[in-house]
């Protein structure tokens, strides 16, 4: 790993401690960019996108996480998660 993209992975992890989700989410975003193979980065990067309530953002970034590593334990689960979220629907609650 080259220096810059540690100190990217730093100032994430700095950011996501600090509760600052948004700006981690931009960090975790350079990292995949910069290592598209990255599973901890691209499981960062949905795990903030989760955070951030951005389920279908969460659930594409997990599922990247899974077609890479198919066995990663947490992605699956946050997968069937999201999906039993997304699709959850009652008549009788407001649904936009």
């Amino acid at each position: 790993m080259n220096k810059d993209i540690e100190n990217i992975q730093l100032d994430a992890i700095k950011l996501e401690s600090e509760g600052d989700f948004r700006s981690a989410l931009e960090k975790y975003k350079e990292l995949a960019l910069a290592e598209p193979q990255n599973i901890e980065a691209l499981f960062k990067l949905a795990e903030m996108h989760h955070q951030l309530g951005e389920l279908p953002k969460a659930l594409s970034a997990y599922i990247r996480v899974a077609d890479l590593q198919s066995d990663h334990k947490k992605a699956n689960v946050k997968i069937e998660m999201i999906k039993s979220i997304m699709d959850f629907f009652n008549p009788d609650l407001y649904n936009p």
